[in-house]
């Protein structure tokens, strides 16, 4: 799954806290205006980071499965301020088939990556700016989204343990796991 505040946790999130969110200055937000968002920002992140804490805790209790995709950087909240550690962090999702190499952290939660590897390198990298109809946005719908190559791969590879030969890379993760 994933965990849906990323925007939260991530190494631009600091800009926020620090003041130096440009867009504030540009609204002409006075100095005690920016503190008073700066405030709400944190409150909100802190509302995210109890309610992942809790998601863990309960996947605890209850012993059930789960991996969660965050984004990641060094700089990252999470991973200075989390109490579990990703088991996975993938570097460059365009080796598996994302438009994008947006690294990206897995946390297996009561179980283990199996490590397989499907190279599947998409016909264009794309970068935000190549995005029509970009918004500037954080978290814009299309940067946001794992591509069905990379999940059908990382599923395959990191989960299922199933090693792809010669499949269409246009299959179906669902039909592809039914013919296996």
């Amino acid at each position: 799954m994933a965990f849906f505040p990323c925007i939260y946790f991530s190494q631009f999130n600091t800009f926020f806290f620090d003041g130096s969110f440009l867009t504030w200055k540009q609204q002409g937000k006075t100095e005690l205006e920016i503190n008073e968002m700066i405030i709400e920002r944190s409150r909100e992140r802190q509302k995210y980071y109890e309610l992942i804490i809790k998601l863990f805790s309960v996947c605890t209790m209850k012993n059930l499965r789960m991996v969660v995709e965050n984004p990641y950087s060094t700089h990252h909240f999470l991973h200075n301020n989390f109490p579990y550690k990703p088991a996975y962090i993938d570097q460059n999702r365009r080796r598996r088939g994302d438009c994008f190499v947006k690294p990206t952290q897995f946390f297996f939660h009561n179980c283990e990556p199996t490590y397989g590897f499907t190279e599947n390198f998409t016909k264009e990298k794309l970068t935000i700016d190549k995005l029509t109809g970009h918004t500037g946005s954080l978290c814009d719908e299309d940067r946001s989204m794992i591509s069905p190559d990379y999940a059908r791969n990382f599923i395959c590879d990191n989960i299922l343990g199933i090693t792809q030969r010669n499949i269409d890379k246009q299959t179906n993760i669902f039909d592809f796991i039914s013919e296996n």
